[in-house]
Formats: C-alpha cells, structure tokens, sequence
C-alpha cells in the first residue's frame, strides 16, 4: 500500500503540534507502507520538486507558489498574511504541481493535515485521479481559524462556502478531538465523509519524575506561547493572589508577546520565573519536578499535547474546559476549571495544596496509567483499519469503523 500524507510543512520545519504529529503518524506507518509526504518549502517555482529521505519517509517539498512560503511567516502583516490565505483558497499553480507529482507516485490513497500552503482545493487532484482521501482536522484553518488575525465574518463566511464545497470529495475525516470534529461537521463541511475520532500521540517515556508528596508550598508549571488566548495572564494572577506558604513558584515556560509586559508586572515577585523558550528535553525535566502543570487556554485548542507530556512524567494537569481539552485530560469533574477566570484557576491549585500526600501519590498513578492511551500501536491500528476499509470497499459505509 502506497500512502501519500500531505501536510504544510514537514520536519525540520515545525512550527507547532500538527507538524510533530504528522511526523510520527508517517514514520508510525512505515511499518505498514510504503509512505510519502507531500509539504511545502521554501523554493520559488522555478527551482523545482525537491525530495529527501527521512526516518524511511520519502518527503517531497513542492515550490510555495504564492506571496510567501508559510514557514516564513513570523514578520508578516495581517494584510500580507490575509492575501496569502486568500490565494491558498483556490491556487491553481499548487493543484497543477500536485496533480503532476500524482501522476509519478500513484498513490493508493491520500491522507491530508494542515493544508495551510496548499489549500483545499487539492483535493480536487486527488479526487480526479481517482484516489480516495481521508484529511485530519488539526486546526481551524478550513473555517476561518480562531488564532488568526482575520475576524471579518464575511472572510469567515468565504472560508466555510470554500471548504465546504471541496469538502465533499472527501472519503473520511478524523477529528483529533471531538470537539473539532464537530466544530467542522455542524458548519456542514464533510457531508459525504465518515466521521470517527483518532487521538493524537505523545511520544516520550512514561517514567514519573521524583516528588517529595508531603511538600506544601506548590510549584506550578506552564509549558507553552504567552498569548492572550492562552490564559497565561489569569494563572499569573491566580498564582499571585497566594500567600507564600501556599505557591512557592510559578514557571513561565515559553515565548510570545505578552512575556515582556507579564514580566514587567510580576518584577516584584520573585515567585514568577519566565524561563524563556526550552528545548523539549529540558520542557520535560522540569515538567516532572513541579507539583501541577496548569494548561488555562481561552481559546479551542484543538487538541492539548501538553497535557499527555504532562502525564508522562506522572505530573497533574489542571486545565480550561474548552476545546479539545475536556478529550484529554484525566478527570473532568476534577481537573477542569472555566476558561478565563482567574479565580477558578485560584480554586483548583488551592484543592490541590490541600491534598494528602498519599492522595497526590494516587493521582500520579493514574496520570502515568491515562498517558498510556495516546501510543503508537492504538495510532497504527486504527489508521490501518481506516484505510483498510476505505480501500476494500471502495468508499467508506458509515459507522463500520466507529463514531465520536
């Protein structure tokens, strides 16, 4: 079986979780397949098709073939950044080169992520040569995505009819969460899809970090961009609202354009530490070694990574209910607060400083069990069933491989 995966950019170009993911989904199928990645890079059009070997991935990075490439967007303006979105909406020259490079793989399906770069009418290549395809929802791209700079409803609105229309030639469509799943099926994309859930996974040892349980003042880990639609600002305040003997620190794991004016404000206490950008080794060191890791997003993450990392080093997460994030977390009676309120972010650490040692000790337990779900053999299994499916039978019957 021959798989063509097609992603906006591909190792070493990783801007954030739908790259990581992506890459391992690939190389997890390499067991199975015969896998190809189809992504962008950064060469103009007349420099070619460039290809590449990787972990047993044949990676093939097509020219932007539009303002700019997407892996060079950090000084880009919201109207530079608009225009290109716009283009990625129907480009011809990107479905022109797909449709060429269809022609000398031949793929027996495709399986599409982000297709920020491509746009999804690429979907059309696939669909005319005749290869079934199945696209994962990581982002909110094909609907206007809620982290980007356009808000105009009419803009929102040209996306949804876009994608709507493309969306039909869709065979199957996995939802890393439910929540995104359903985000893009109540808009009425995927009309002739098969719907079904696949859980990304975390790669990394599940081995808990040592923890004195007994210990009182809490240390407290965020791990992630300070943005406003992370909610880095109301953990600040929550934390700071403690005395001493309840939070000893706060680490601030991270970049993004709020670190200068939250540093500013916490520079008379010396409890909020902003560790500036860490590489995903020392992210994890330090994961393990605080008492409660607090994920307090604003904004529908569509997945929450950080929350399994988390885990694995059997360190508790507290995290805002919404988006994807009810999916992952442990215990949602327990570990979920509102989003946006400081106050409920101040109510679940002072639940947790309050707890027995041997309860913080049971709670570990079952973070190290829950990271268990999110492997590589549940990921290989149930995409191979999905493509086994599709194949044999030609089109997907729905509610042969399972619902959300």
């Amino acid at each position: 079986m021959r798989i063509v995966i097609v992603n906006s950019l591909y190792s070493p170009h990783i801007i954030g979780g739908a790259e990581i993911s992506t890459q391992i989904l690939a190389e997890t199928l390499v067991k199975v397949a015969d896998v190809h990645v189809l992504t962008t890079g950064g060469q103009k059009r007349n420099a070619g098709i460039t290809s590449e070997l990787i972990n047993g991935v044949t990676v093939h990075r097509v020219p932007y073939n539009n303002l700019y490439w997407i892996g060079d967007t950090e000084k880009r303006g919201k109207l530079n950044k608009a225009a290109r979105r716009l283009a990625d909406l129907y480009n011809p020259m990107q479905i022109g080169t797909v449709t060429n490079l269809l022609k000398e793989l031949k793929p027996d399906l495709v399986h599409t992520q982000n297709l920020s770069g491509f746009g999804a009418g690429i979907w059309t290549a696939f669909f005319k040569a005749g290869v079934p395809i199945v696209h994962t929802l990581r982002d909110y791209s094909l609907i206007s995505p809620v982290s980007s700079p356009i808000s105009n409803p009419l803009m929102s609105r040209l996306y949804k009819l876009t994608s709507l229309g493309f969306s039909k030639r869709v065979s199957a469509v996995v939802g890393i969460s439910s929540h995104i799943l359903n985000r893009h099926t109540e808009a009425g994309l995927f009309p002739n899809a098969e719907k079904l859930v696949i859980p990304n996974v975390v790669v990394g040892d599940i081995v808990a970090g040592e923890k004195d349980f007994a210990h009182k003042p809490l240390r407290i880990g965020y791990f992630g961009r300070i943005e406003p639609e992370k909610g880095v600002r109301e953990l600040i305040d929550a934390v700071r609202s403690f005395p001493e003997e309840v939070a000893q620190r706060l680490y601030v794991c991270g970049e993004g354009k709020l670190k200068e004016e939250l540093s500013d404000l916490c520079r008379n206490d010396g409890r909020i530490v902003f560790t500036g950008k860490v590489k995903p080794k020392e992210a994890r060191e330090l994961m393990a070694q605080v008492d409660v890791t607090v994920v307090p997003s604003i904004w529908e993450e569509p997945f929450g990574r950080v929350i399994i990392e988390s885990y694995q080093v059997g360190t508790p997460v507290y995290a805002a209910a919404v988006g994807g994030i009810p999916d992952v977390v442990l215990d949602r009676s327990q570990f979920l607060f509102s989003p946006g309120s400081s106050g409920a972010i101040k109510d679940k650490l002072k639940e947790y400083y309050l707890f027995s040692a041997d309860e913080k000790r049971t709670i570990q337990r079952q973070c190290l069990e829950h990271s268990r779900r999110f492997t590589k053999q549940s990921l290989l299994e149930r995409h191979t069933e999905l493509y086994n499916s599709i194949l044999q039978c030609g089109k997907v019957v729905y509610g042969t491989i399972g619902n959300p």
